[in-house]
């Protein structure tokens, strides 16, 4: 399969796709093809393809390590789709769960006689989405009370790395130590706190099954249940988690779930941002392409119609040359004709100046994406669901005391959008009540989580 994999590193996925197509009957090692399959769909931006490529995978792999590798990928990729409901997933979740059901279990651990021992696990701890949400944990915590430690699945290091490496108690590399292993050095800890869940395969997952710590919870770099009955809580609050049916975790709630710290180079481009009133209204949509479900779509075809003067830009969060292609098509199946469609690049701060309004995707919304744009100075109209991953953007919004951007079906969020656009004033007051302040209110964030440590530990 190495013709296949340098057409997927040149970008060629259509024609990776097809010659996997071909092979796949009389595969040795099927699950291999399912896998690569699933690679040509995220480069494709087909969210359906990838989901069932990666159950396939699942299905026909004889080792349980990678089976649970590829059912964490069907996992994740599931919540891309529309169709995804409480009843499904739930289900799904069982079955991840069912593959851990020989799983051995590390020895019980007595509670630390002095400091609380924290250990968080990550696949790396470079500078990322999550990182934004978590950083201040690492960095701002109370050193009388608690020992942090960060344990790291990827040797990679950028500067975020060496800034956790200097405030931590503990930096451990460990990327080539078995699961096992790594459970046993982590072993000890009070409370595990996984950054991954279904990320990356769920490699943290496969380390927290040995329960390495007394206390083991999830949530800031993940979205959702995990489905792991070794997982104790979600870390929520109130307004992410109302439905909370599908979780096997108990929740963790908090006051305020997330508490965004931009990094200097937001820090700076907010500094010199200027923004500039825009002759024709723009519209922005910065999410992963994957994000764009046909529902958002059709949502923007009806808002454009209703503007005909105006504008929306899409922004990938990949430079990938083939999910912008199939974008332009996708759009023109539609009949959106007034979009712009950009590939991923390190310069996508400019959109900002350029930008009125950005329309959050749905069902599944921007999280750090939704965060930034706010501290950037642009409002964010949101879908809000029922589904924890639905309610990110939502959530993210309340915390900002923008709760008036938040809307619960798709005719008021045409409506919304076509007012907005339409009536300048009140766009401008609602961008004015952005609370920046509360939005990155990191201080109390910290405070607040600790605090809810020590009460269960």
């Amino acid at each position: 399969m190495e013709v296949e994999k340098k057409l997927l590193d040149e970008n060629k996925p259509l024609e990776a796709l097809e010659l996997l197509k071909a092979i796949l009957p009389t595969a040795q090692e099927k699950w291999r093809v399912h896998e690569l399959i699933g690679a040509c769909f995220h480069d494709l931006c087909d969210a359906e393809g990838a989901a069932q490529a990666y159950f396939n995978a699942a299905m026909t792999d004889k080792f349980l390590r990678s089976q649970r590798a590829h059912f964490s990928n069907y996992l994740f990729a599931l919540h891309y789709l529309p169709q995804l409901d409480a009843p499904t997933l739930i289900h799904e979740l069982k079955i991840y769960n069912s593959l851990y059901r020989e799983a051995e279990i590390l020895p019980p651990i007595k509670k630390s006689a002095e400091k609380i021992s924290v250990a968080f696990i990550s696949p790396n701890f470079c500078d990322s989405s999550a990182a934004r949400f978590y950083e201040a944990l690492l960095t701002d915590y109370d050193r009388e009370k608690f020992h942090v430690t960060a344990w790291s699945l990827s040797s990679e290091e950028d500067l975020f790395t060496k800034k956790i490496k200097r405030n931590v108690d503990g930096y451990f590399d460990i990327s080539e130590t078995s699961f096992f292993e790594a459970a046993e050095q982590i072993h000890g800890a009070d409370v595990l706190i996984d950054l991954g869940g279904h990320t990356e395969g769920g490699s943290t997952l496969q380390i927290a099954t040995y329960k390495p710590a007394r206390l083991q919870m999830t949530g800031i770099g993940y979205f959702d249940s995990t489905g792991a009955d070794f997982i104790d809580y979600f870390i929520g609050d109130e307004f992410l988690t109302v439905h909370d049916k599908i979780f096997t975790e108990k929740i963790l709630q908090l006051k305020n779930a997330f508490a965004f710290r931009p990094n200097a180079r937001m820090i700076r481009e907010k500094n010199f941002r200027r923004a500039f009133p825009h002759k024709n209204f723009t519209f922005g949509s910065l999410n992963n392409f994957m994000k764009l479900s046909d529902d958002y779509l059709l949502a923007v075809k009806n808002i454009l119609d209703a503007l005909p003067d105006a504008k929306i830009i899409f922004r990938d969060t990949t430079p990938l040359k083939s999910r912008q292609v199939e974008l332009i098509e996708r759009l023109k199946s539609f009949g959106i004709e007034s979009a712009e469609v950009r590939r991923g690049e390190n310069n996508f701060f400019t959109d900002y100046s350029e930008i009125d309004l950005i329309l959050d995707t749905f069902p599944y919304p921007g999280g750090m994406m939704t965060a930034l744009a706010l501290y950037m100075g642009v409002p964010v109209l949101n879908l809000c669901g029922e589904l924890p991953h639905m309610r990110t953007g939502a959530d993210i919004l309340r915390i900002a005391d923008v709760d008036k951007l938040i809307v619960y079906d798709v005719d008021a969020y045409i409506k919304e959008a076509v007012e907005l656009a339409t009536n300048r004033a009140k766009l401008a007051a609602l961008t004015e009540k952005i609370s920046i302040d509360k939005l990155t209110d990191t201080k109390s964030f910290v405070e607040n989580f600790y605090k809810h440590l020590e009460l269960i530990v």
